[in-house]
């Protein structure tokens, strides 16, 4: 009996459909990689698919089945199916053999070892205007999404300004970038557009690195008890628990869960580590905070590679789970160390990537020590540009929208 990898040789052959298998790689054919190969380049070169009797001359030993049933990809998907189990098989096999190397860090490159056979599993998809029918309904099922979201397919982020800016919301494979100096409140304003979205019935997931799940909680829970407590006293322990207690039974046994993870100082969080807590929890919205304290999949040590890497993986990310991710990042200092404004795109700092890969990028700035804060768009592939001031108590977690002071 011939093996997969043969059988799709030979469909490739019959069928003449080589784009079905362009885009794959040679490792999925095992012994017949080569063979792969030699298909691949003629039909390069000649802009033909070879016959399979020419092929068998070429390599006699690769004993390519004489006639094929089925449409290539059929055979195709058998194929990588086998692939992915086995390799799957051989990583958990070799994982549990490992008895030397800490957990933490045998987890993290089993979760890296699993993420790459994902590629296996993507795949291309086309779409021909003229599908009327496929068209209609796709604005059916966006129409109904903006009905159930209150106007937008995607998540609002809770603001006028930006709402009727940002027309779409965040809709599922958005990357969205918050960028700005350290302790100007992009955190903050991250932290609320959560809030906005876990009021709005939507499961929110926070990676924090910068901060302990219990302090991103304290101000969470200001924000959502809209003034009531204080971020402060919340973090300090200086709370009445009866009166806690009453509002949290109140306000958050019947909403959405509201997930702040963090690494606890142990190993690098990379997407993999994301992505393995999105399976977890299944959010609709993920905020990561912030991309500096990540590391790409592929741990690089040059921080411009780092980041330009984790920002395509990121994005990747958002549109294989069909979520929203917010990533708040750093910039670096142009204009002689000069931080009385916000700042540009060129200043992300270590990758012009993120500005390519992020479909919004909001820029936001608290003027000196005042409750002044300043948002501005410097990038919106779904709508207009904007900006808008913000009256904020920092303490209670309020922001006051202003389109002008």
């Amino acid at each position: 009996m011939a093996s997969k990898a043969a059988t799709v040789i030979a469909a490739v052959c019959e069928n003449k459909d080589i784009h079905v298998v362009m885009a794959e790689r040679p490792e999925i054919f095992g012994a017949h990689g080569d063979v792969f190969e030699f298909i691949h380049d003629y039909y390069m070169k000649h802009k033909a698919v070879p016959e399979r009797e020419f092929v068998s001359q070429q390599f006699p030993d690769a004993d390519l089945p004489a006639t094929v049933k089925g449409a290539t990809a059929f055979h195709l998907e058998g194929l990588k199916r086998e692939y992915v189990e086995a390799r799957f098989e051989k990583t958990m096999l070799g994982a549990s053999r490992d008895t030397e190397t800490p957990v933490a860090e045998k987890i993290e490159r089993l979760l890296s070892r699993l993420a790459e056979l994902q590629q296996y599993q993507a795949t291309a998809r086309d779409v021909n205007l003229k599908d009327i029918d496929a068209a209609t309904d796709y604005f059916e099922k966006k129409r109904q999404q903006a009905e159930l979201n209150g106007g937008t397919p995607g998540i609002s982020m809770g603001f006028d300004t930006i709402d009727s800016a940002y027309t779409t919301g965040m809709a599922g494979g958005h990357a969205i970038t918050m960028m700005g100096y350290s302790g100007k409140g992009k955190s903050m304003l991250a932290a609320l557009i959560g809030v906005n979205a876990w009021i709005q019935g939507k499961k929110v997931m926070v990676i924090s690195l910068e901060m302990e799940p219990e302090e991103y909680a304290a101000r969470a829970y200001a924000m959502m008890a809209h003034g009531r407590f204080s971020i402060r006293k919340l973090e300090n322990g200086d709370v009445d628990p009866d009166d806690f207690r009453t509002w949290a039974n109140k306000s958050l046994l019947e909403s959405p869960d509201f997930i702040v993870v963090s690494n606890e100082g142990s190993s690098d969080v990379t997407p993999n580590t994301i992505q393995a807590k999105i399976d977890e929890h299944r959010p609709d919205l993920v905020i990561l905070d912030y991309l500096q304290l990540m590391s790409d999949n592929a741990h690089t040590g040059d921080m411009t590679k780092r980041m330009l890497n984790l920002s395509r993986q990121i994005k990747l990310m958002a549109v294989r789970n069909a979520i929203p991710i917010i990533s708040i990042t750093a910039v670096t200092d142009e204009d002689n160390d000069k931080r009385d404004a916000p700042p540009m795109v060129s200043q992300v700092a270590w990758s012009k990537g993120i500005e390519y890969d992020s479909n919004l990028i909001i820029a936001v700035h608290r003027h000196g020590d005042t409750n002044i804060v300043e948002v501005v768009c410097r990038k919106n592939r779904h709508g207009d540009m904007f900006s808008m001031f913000f009256l904020v108590d920092f303490d209670a977690g309020l922001w006051e929208e202003k389109f002008d002071l």
